[in-house]
């Protein structure tokens, strides 16, 4: 067996063939394929160097000339600045079922350079920087199954593009500036299973296409530009099962919209502007199972929406909606064989341990982004089965005893990004804990929050006899102490403040009141509001004078 000096030859096990002989040329800087040093029984051959070590290559019919590599499978050549690909450069490999040029420069394809691959059933040529394909392309690609063509700069998808591939079950468009989708592209390919056109820049879609593929299990038009979808959109989808529309710019999920589409399983509707699910949204949908409505902008439900999903429901997600919890806990409810349930980024401090009281087969929680500053240990003890759990991004600082204990029983953990507290009080026991082979990883890589100078620290370098005495109760202490030296000074602030104000207003009254006893002796009537001088001077008489007149 003949080997390059910059590749790596062996034999393997495989699931077509007892063994097979697999090339890995992964050095980089390479300018040349070896192909005169390569073994012609090579089954699979892959150049893939790394990112930082790109090829710059070019292909021709070197796999094929002077004798070509009959029981070639697979052929990788990645991340190799491949320009083009020439005329017949596959010409005789019969045998090649993959062909992956992904990671290149390829800025056109032609029929001409596919013509012999008879049997190839997968084409990968995304993350390149193909324009434009003439019709029939792909003619001589018979067998095709999957066709890869995301993250080029294609605009336009010319008809019968895909003439010949009967076969193709398996079209990923992404990332692509198509802005359009013309209905005659695929009427060669109406056995089409998974169709994905994310980031495409489609506001709308042809009805027609659906029509044009019923076979459509699933459909991927994520973070595009759509704002409105009537309500017979995926009517023609009768097989559907996964459909993403994550990314949208849908404000409201019209009644009946899904059609009788009884297959659905997975359905997506995150990141869009949905202020509210419509009562009959879900109608038909009676064997939802996943469902994501996250980041949306929900405030309140209709119970009557979930009422067709009520048996098949597994997965819900209401992570950063402007849901109050008490909308959540009606849903849940209604929904006692839910097993996940997402709450992220609901600005929650804390949660009500009688909250999942319905939900007793819960197996993942996700409660991260939230702001709880104490670990949930009422609630979770309610769900027994729970092997999943990310509490990341809260503001916890410690957890006792009981809540390790609770944690041991849960399989998969994710306690990072809180406030942890490194001091003996707040850290001890979980160090203690770190010890065990469940919460080991767990806890290992958290990283101090508290005090500075063991901020970012990991608990797995912490030394547990060098750490600083309770910061919690110093610094509750300290917080006490400084909460009463403001009392006082605002206290005293305050004295002083009336004792001013007080003697201002004594000193202002007794000097007007000399003005208003002088102006009352020069102008008594003006005092009184009186012109009657006689009535004045009953006034001004004597008290005994008065009394004895009277």
């Amino acid at each position: 067996m003949s080997c390059p000096s910059e590749c790596s030859c062996r034999t393997v096990a495989s699931r077509e063939a007892a063994r097979e002989l697999r090339v890995v040329c992964t050095r980089g800087d390479q300018t040349a394929i070896p192909v005169d040093q390569l073994d012609r029984s090579a089954n699979v051959i892959i150049i893939a160097p790394p990112p930082e070590h790109p090829n710059y290559l070019t292909i021709g019919p070197i796999f094929t000339q002077p004798s070509p590599f009959a029981d070639l499978r697979e052929l990788h050549i990645v991340n190799s600045n491949v320009p083009s690909i020439g005329q017949y450069s596959f010409w005789g490999l019969q045998h090649l079922r993959i062909l992956n040029l992904t990671h290149n420069n390829l800025t056109s394809i032609g029929a001409d350079n596919f013509r012999g691959l008879i049997n190839l059933t997968e084409l990968y040529l995304d993350h390149n920087n193909i324009e434009q394909m003439p019709s029939e392309t792909f003619r001589h690609l018979t067998a095709l199954r999957t066709l890869i063509l995301s993250q080029n700069q294609i605009s336009t998808l010319v008809p019968r593009l895909f003439r010949m591939l009967a076969k193709l079950s398996h079209l990923d468009l992404s990332d692509n500036p198509l802005a359009d989708l013309n209905p005659e592209v695929f009427k060669d390919i109406q056995h089409l299973r998974f169709f994905k056109c994310r980031r495409c820049l489609l506001r709308r879609v042809n009805t027609q296409i659906y029509h044009l593929v019923p076979h459509l299990e699933e459909l991927d038009l994520g973070e595009n530009q759509f704002k409105y979808l009537t309500s017979d959109e995926f009517i023609s989808l009768k097989k559907l099962k996964k459909l993403k529309l994550d990314g949208n710019q849908l404000s409201v999920i019209v009644d009946n919209m899904f059609g009788r589409n009884r297959e659905l399983r997975v359905l997506n509707l995150a990141r869009n502007r949905l202020a509210l699910l419509a009562p009959a949204s879900l109608t038909n949908v009676t064997n939802l199972m996943h469902l994501d409505i996250s980041h949306n902008k929900i405030d309140r439900f209709h119970l009557q929406t979930f009422a067709p999903v009520v048996d098949s429901l597994k997965t819900i997600n209401f992570s950063g909606n402007n849901l109050p919890l008490n909308e959540i806990a009606l849903v849940l409810q209604i929904l006692p064989e839910i097993h996940s349930v997402s709450l992220a980024n609901l600005s929650l401090p804390e949660m009500p341990p009688n909250f999942f009281i319905y939900n007793e087969h819960l197996v993942s929680l996700d409660i991260s982004w939230n702001k709880l500053t104490k670990f949930p240990y009422k609630l979770l003890t309610r769900t027994k089965f729970l092997q999943k759990l990310d509490i990341s991004r809260n503001k916890m600082y410690t957890l006792n005893e009981d809540d390790l204990q609770r944690l041991e029983a849960i399989a998969y953990v994710d306690l990072s990004r809180n406030h942890w507290r490194c001091d003996h009080c707040s850290v001890g026991t979980m160090l203690a804990y770190m010890s065990t082979t469940v919460l080991n990883s767990s806890i290992r890589h958290l990283t101090c929050h508290s005090p500075l100078r063991l901020h970012s620290v990991t608990f797995g370098e912490l030394d547990f006899d060098k750490l600083e005495p309770c910061l919690g109760t110093h610094e509750a202490q300290m917080s006490v102490i400084a909460g009463l030296m403001l009392l006082c000074v605002a206290v005293f602030a305050a004295i002083a403040a009336a004792l001013c104000c007080t003697r201002r207003r004594t000193a202002h009254y007794y000097t007007n009141e000399e003005k208003r006893r002088e102006h009352a002796h020069e102008h008594p009537e003006e005092l009184l509001g009186q012109t009657d001088l006689g009535s004045v001077a009953t006034i001004h008489a004597p008290y005994h004078l008065v009394m004895k007149g009277s």
